[in-house]
């Protein structure tokens, strides 16, 4: 199995070599991205029942908002009530999570297998290469990202693997369950 793991990863290296510089790196991580978003989202909505989770949540603000009304009152009945749908409430946001956590499960290995391979993609010689560059000096602003989101260089601060791709990832995921509708929100009121 570590043979077959090595060869592969050898295999990517001298295939994809092109993305492991910059500009060409930022591009394929971003790629990177949507396709595990996108195959997430997907699952989410062949496992998960959308307009379910949409009336459950919107239950449940509508507790959150009578809970602080009834505290911010005193209002007995209003006390009493908050009180008795509490239970339901708790058990409705078990299921929630239960029912968002499941496609999550089916992904899980899959994906630990595609961060595996890049890590090991974009670290050479046991230092993370440098996959985006921001064209400013970041570390000026903040200095603790130094080593640990990345370094200095000429053009700005250039970002590693870890943290390039979690700032794309929080972005683009955001994006793409609006566009999938699979983000659970309730109507503003």
């Amino acid at each position: 199995m570590q043979d077959l793991f090595t060869d592969f990863a050898i295999w990517f290296a001298t295939t994809f070599q092109l993305f492991q510089k910059p500009p060409f790196s930022g591009l394929f991580i971003m790629i990177v991205s949507v396709v595990v978003s996108t195959l997430s989202n997907l699952a989410m909505r062949r496992f998960s029942d959308m307009r379910r989770l949409q009336r459950q949540q919107l239950e449940i603000k509508q507790y959150q908002e009578m809970e602080k009304e009834a505290k911010r009152t005193q209002n007995e009945k209003l006390l009493k009530k908050v009180k008795r749908r509490k239970a339901y409430i708790d058990r409705i946001q078990r299921e929630q999570l239960s029912s968002r956590c499941k496609p999550s499960l089916i992904f899980l290995i899959p994906f630990m297998l595609i961060f595996t391979i890049l890590r090991g993609f974009y670290t050479i010689d046991g230092t993370e290469q440098i996959v985006a560059v921001i064209p400013f000096n970041l570390q000026k602003v903040l200095p603790f990202l130094v080593g640990m989101g990345g370094r200095a260089t000429e053009a700005g601060f250039g970002l590693t693997y870890y943290i390039f791709y979690f700032i794309v990832g929080l972005g683009l995921s955001s994006i793409l369950q609006r566009i999938m509708g699979t983000q659970v929100m309730t109507p503003q009121t």
